[in-house]
Parts: structure tokens; C-alpha cells; sequence
């Protein structure tokens, strides 16, 4: 008899791992500083693809004249020459949520495994490209953080992390967020913000369910200092819980009858939830949020590479 648990429901290590195979055709957002920038553009802030500026000086003895700022030499009336200086790598640190609302889904693969997967193809996609990955993995009650460094052997350890915290998800033992704390997205976000972090590119991976003001403030105070992309998890039921047929729900334990009979009083959770979306869609884009949406349907690779070619960001 076959024990294993569907791997929709719950990732296995060895596939996280497996995920590097996947990089070929897997693409990472550029900077979302230029998103605004046509489609097809490779332009990034990755290592060695350009250069950046830095401050504006007086001329010197030996200096290239074609590094002449025309116009400040005009205004001050010394020459004044633009100084540049190389990119260096970067750092992309994953944050994601593996809280118990993202142990989910009503039509094929659970929030918290596509979280999983765009997670673990990054973290390759980035040392394919010699850059640096970290993370912060987080649940309703554990915060786990790696520091940026650039090797298989660190991505496999926050791999490792990644699938302990998703199988807790499935564990009969697991413990849900309590009512009256701090959710585990805000002091993951807290740790984050404590690392003082310049220059980097911070993914954040989840579902954004339970988001505060002073998560939002949080937010906006890292996009100061670094890029910030937003990669959004729903499923449609989410959306708009509505029931056509008897069926039963469950949460791994228990289980409740459910009908069309309920309809009448999810007529509020609905206008709720709607209006909830709407407010977290209006914040994130005050701040310059760029958001990539995924759903539950077993797409979200694909999803997530057609969005981050040029189409369907928010």
C-alpha cells in the first residue's frame, strides 16, 4: 500500500531540490525599479550587467573628459565629471510564508507548496547566476533566516528548512496562529527589517492574509532601501465561496458538511474578503509594489514566468 502523501499537498525535499533542473526556462524579475520598462528588457542589477552611478566631483588631471557633466559644469562653473562604478552582485532574499492559511486549496495544489516551488526555483535561478540567496522562512510560530551567501550547499539548507516547515503544515501536531498574537507574517517581517538590508531584492512569497498598517509601514520601509516583489497566492474559492453541490471540508482532522444551503450567509464573508483584496491591492501599489498573482491550479510556474516576461503583473 502507497503511504505517500500527494505531493500537491506536501513537497518532498528531493523535489525542491529537483527544482534546479527547472532553471532553464525559469526567469527572475529585473529590478522593479525598470518594471515599468517594455517587455523583453534584460536589463537587471545583477553582477556585471551595467554600471552605477554614484556622485557628481571636480575635474582632475587625467580624468576621461568624455565623463563630463555638461550641465553641472554649466551651473557651477567648474568642470564636473560623472563618477560611476561597476555593479557588483546582488542579493535576493526569499521571504515565505508557510503560515496554516496557506495550507490550502480547493481546485489542485495547495498555497503553501506553490509558495514551495517559486521559492526553490529562485533560490537556483539566483546561484546559476552567481548571485547571492537568503531567506526568511517562516510559519505560525517559527522564524527561520539565512543570510546571503552563494553556493548549492546554503540552497539546499534552506530547502531543507523549507520542507520541515510545509510537512508541519500536514502534521496533526501543527499549531495555528493564536488569537490576540502577532502573526507570524509580522514578525517575520519584523526579523527582516532588523537585517538592515541595502541594495537587495526581497521576494516575498505568501498569501498576505492578516496584513496590518504597520506591516504595510514595514514594507514601504524596505522598498526604500531595496526592491520589493510581491508574488501573491489565492485560490479561487477565496474569491468567491460559494457552494453548487454537497461536499464535505476538512483541515486534515475533522471534517463538516457543507451545501448550497450556506450560501445565503457567505454573502458577507464574500463582500468581506473582496473588500479586504482591494485595500491590500491599494496599499501595496501606494508603496510601488510590484505584485506577480498566482493561483492553486498547478500552473504557477508558468504563471510566474509569463508575468515576469512583461504580462499580468498588478
Amino acid at each position: 500500500m502507497n503511504t505517500d502523501i500527494d505531493p500537491r499537498v506536501v513537497v518532498k525535499f528531493d523535489s525542491l531540490m529537483a527544482m534546479k533542473l527547472k532553471t532553464r526556462g525559469f526567469r527572475l524579475p529585473p529590478s522593479t525599479k525598470l518594471a515599468s520598462q517594455l517587455s523583453g528588457s534584460n536589463r537587471s542589477r545583477y553582477r556585471g550587467r551595467g554600471v552605477n552611478f554614484e556622485e557628481y566631483r571636480q575635474y582632475q588631471m587625467g580624468d576621461d573628459i568624455r565623463s563630463l557633466d555638461w550641465s553641472v559644469t554649466q551651473r557651477t562653473g567648474e568642470p564636473h565629471i560623472r563618477v560611476y562604478s561597476e555593479e557588483k552582485d546582488q542579493s535576493v532574499i526569499l521571504f515565505v510564508d508557510q503560515r496554516s492559511s496557506m495550507f490550502f486549496s480547493s481546485i489542485d495544489t495547495m498555497k503553501s507548496v506553490v509558495a514551495a516551488h517559486i521559492s526553490a526555483c529562485c533560490a537556483w535561478k539566483v546561484t546559476k547566476n552567481s548571485d547571492r540567496i537568503g531567506a526568511l522562512l517562516f510559519n505560525d510560530h517559527e522564524i527561520s533566516w539565512y543570510k546571503p551567501q552563494r553556493n548549492s550547499a546554503h540552497v539546499s539548507r534552506i530547502l531543507r528548512t523549507l520542507t520541515d516547515m510545509n510537512k508541519g503544515l500536514s502534521s496533526k501536531q501543527r499549531i495555528g496562529s493564536q488569537s490576540g498574537l502577532e502573526s507570524g507574517f509580522s514578525r517575520g517581517l519584523a526579523k527582516l527589517t532588523k537585517q538592515k538590508l541595502k541594495g537587495s531584492l526581497v521576494i516575498m512569497v505568501s498569501d498576505f492574509n492578516d496584513l496590518t498598517e504597520n506591516d504595510f509601514s514595514q514594507i514601504k520601509w524596505l522598498k526604500q532601501h531595496n526592491d520589493i516583489l510581491g508574488v501573491s497566492i489565492s485560490d479561487p474559492m477565496e474569491a468567491n465561496l460559494e457552494f453548487v453541490d454537497s461536499a464535505n471540508i476538512s483541515d486534515g482532522e475533522l471534517q463538516l458538511p457543507v451545501g448550497p444551503s450556506l450560501n445565503s450567509k457567505l454573502v458577507q464573508y464574500n463582500k468581506d474578503n473582496s473588500l479586504k483584496d482591494e485595500r491590500i491591492r491599494q496599499l501595496i501599489q501606494a508603496g510601488g509594489i510590484d505584485v506577480i498573482k498566482l493561483d492553486t491550479s498547478g500552473t504557477h510556474i508558468a504563471q510566474f514566468n509569463q508575468q515576469t516576461s512583461g504580462g499580468g503583473r498588478v
